[in-house]
C-alpha cells in the first residue's frame, strides 16, 4: 500500500450503535495516539456530534454515501485500513465499499453474517484483492473470530500434518454466550429471507456447509449440515463432549472456519462442526432472571433490538462468551483451545474485536501472514491477532490459549 494516505484507519457506519462503541474504543486506544483516523457515514450532523464527544486529536470525519461510486473510491484511497458496521451489507450496498478496497489494495473488515453475500464477495473480489495486495477479512466480530481462532489454535496445538495423517476432526463447543441478540444480526437474518424470496439466494446455497469455500468438499464419510452437526435438535452424548446442542450462530461461524481450512489446503483432511452445551442456556437464563446482578427491576431490557439499537449498559459489561475447541487426530491425539471474553458478545465484545482486528491490519503487518484476498481472521492475521486480543485491555478482555495431549 502507498505511504501517502490521509488516514491510517477509517471507520464507516460510525454513528450506529456498534459503530459508536468501536469509535469510543479506538478513541481511548494508546496505539492510535499521534495517528490520523476518521469516522465516516452518510449523516454529517450525526458524525459531527460523535466527533465532538470523542477526544482524539487526530480524529476527522468523512461524509460519504455508498451509492456514490466516485465518493467511495476517493474515501477508500485516503485510508490504509477500512472497517465498516453499516449492515445489512447485502441491502446497504456493502459491495461498493468492499470492492473499492479490493481494487485499491486497502485492507478491510466488517461484521457481516450474511453468508450468501460473503460468497458473492468471494466470487467477485478474491482474485482482485490478491492482485492488489488487499486483505479483505470476513467475520470480524464475535461471528466469527472466537470460532475461527479457536480452530486455528487447536489445530496448531495438534501439530496436524495433512501429508502424514489422513484426517482430523474439530469441534467448537460454546459453553457461554450471555447477551442480547444483535439488531444487526436480526436484520441480516431478514436480509437472507428477502434474498431467498427474490431468488438471489437459493435454498441449496443457503444450506451449503461450504458456501464460503467454493469447490471445497467435506470428507466422503461425513454428511454435514451447515453447522456440521447431525440433523435433529438434541444431539447424542459423545465421549468427552457430553450432550451437544445446536448453536444458533453455527450457520454463520462454521462456514468461515471451513473457508480457513480450505484456504490452507486442508479441505478433505479436516472437518469442523459447531455446537453448544446445555450449560450455556442455563447461564443465559440465570443472567436474564437475575437482571444483571441486582439491576433494578424497573430498568428495561431490550433483548431483541432493532438494527442500530443495543442492550443496556449492564449487559454490555456483564455479558460473556466462551468456546472450547477440540481437535482430534485419527491416531487419538487431542488438542484443545479455549477462547473466552467479556462483554455482550454481539456489541461490547464485538466492538473491541473489530477495533483490535483493524489495528492488527494496520500495525502488525510484519508478524501477520503474507497473504491477500478475501480471507478470514485466522488466515489473514493468525497468531498476530491471537496475541493482540490476548493483550487487549491488559489481558482482561479476552483469553485465547491451547493445550495438547498424546494418543
Amino acid at each position: 500500500m502507498s505511504d501517502e494516505k490521509q488516514f491510517d484507519l477509517l471507520l464507516y457506519g460510525a454513528t450506529g450503535f456498534t459503530g459508536k462503541l468501536i469509535a469510543e474504543y479506538l478513541d481511548k486506544h494508546p496505539e492510535l495516539e499521534g495517528r490520523s483516523w476518521a469516522i465516516a457515514g452518510r449523516n454529517d450532523k450525526k458524525l459531527s456530534a460523535l466527533q465532538e464527544s470523542l477526544s482524539s486529536q487526530g480524529l476527522q470525519r468523512v461524509v460519504c454515501d455508498l451509492d456514490d461510486v466516485a465518493a467511495v473510491d476517493a474515501m477508500v484511497r485516503s485510508a490504509r485500513v477500512v472497517i465498516t458496521t453499516a449492515g445489512p451489507y447485502s441491502t446497504h450496498n456493502g459491495e461498493s465499499l468492499l470492492g473499492a478496497c479490493a481494487r485499491a489494495g486497502v485492507h478491510y473488515s466488517d461484521l457481516s453474517g450474511e453468508g450468501f453475500w460473503q460468497r458473492e464477495m468471494i466470487d467477485a473480489f478474491h482474485d482482485e484483492a490478491i492482485s492488489s495486495g488487499a486483505k479483505i477479512v470476513l467475520g470480524g466480530g464475535v461471528d466469527s473470530i472466537p470460532s475461527d481462532l479457536g480452530a486455528h489454535l487447536a489445530l496448531q496445538a495438534l501439530a496436524f500434518d495433512a501429508d502424514e495423517e489422513p484426517e482430523a476432526k474439530i469441534t467448537g463447543k460454546y459453553t457461554e454466550y450471555s447477551g442480547s441478540f444483535s439488531g444487526g444480526t436480526i436484520a441480516s437474518g431478514k436480509a437472507r429471507q428477502a434474498a431467498l424470496r427474490s431468488g438471489r439466494l437459493s435454498k441449496e446455497a443457503m444450506d451449503d456447509p461450504c458456501i464460503l469455500a467454493p469447490g471445497a468438499q467435506s470428507r466422503p464419510d461425513e454428511e454435514l449440515t451447515q453447522d456440521g452437526m447431525p440433523a435433529g435438535f438434541l444431539h447424542k452424548v459423545e465421549a468427552g463432549y457430553g450432550v451437544l446442542l445446536p448453536f444458533f450462530m453455527a450457520k454463520i461461524n462454521a462456514p468461515v472456519v471451513r473457508r480457513s481450512l480450505a484456504l490452507q489446503g486442508l479441505d478433505g483432511h479436516v472437518s469442523y462442526r459447531e455446537c453448544c452445551s446445555p450449560g450455556m442456556w442455563s447461564r443465559i437464563s440465570w443472567l436474564y432472571i437475575s437482571r444483571g446482578f441486582g439491576v433494578p427491576l424497573g430498568q428495561p431490557i431490550n433483548f431483541v433490538p432493532k438494527s442500530g439499537e443495543g442492550p443496556p449498559q449492564w449487559l454490555l459489561k456483564q455479558g460473556a462468551f466462551s468456546v472450547e475447541v477440540t481437535a482430534e487426530a485419527s491416531d487419538g491425539r487431542l488438542a484443545k483451545a479455549v477462547v473466552a471474553g467479556k462483554g455482550d458478545p454481539g456489541y461490547g465484545a464485538t466492538s473491541k474485536m473489530l477495533g483490535e482486528l483493524a489495528l492488527c491490519l494496520l500495525l502488525d503487518e510484519q508478524t501477520s501472514p503474507d497473504v491477500a484476498g478475501v480471507l478470514t481472521p485466522a488466515t489473514a492475521l493468525g497468531d498476530a491477532l491471537v496475541d493482540r486480543l490476548n493483550d487487549a485491555q491488559n489481558g482482561e478482555f479476552m483469553q485465547l490459549y491451547s493445550s495438547s495431549e498424546g494418543a
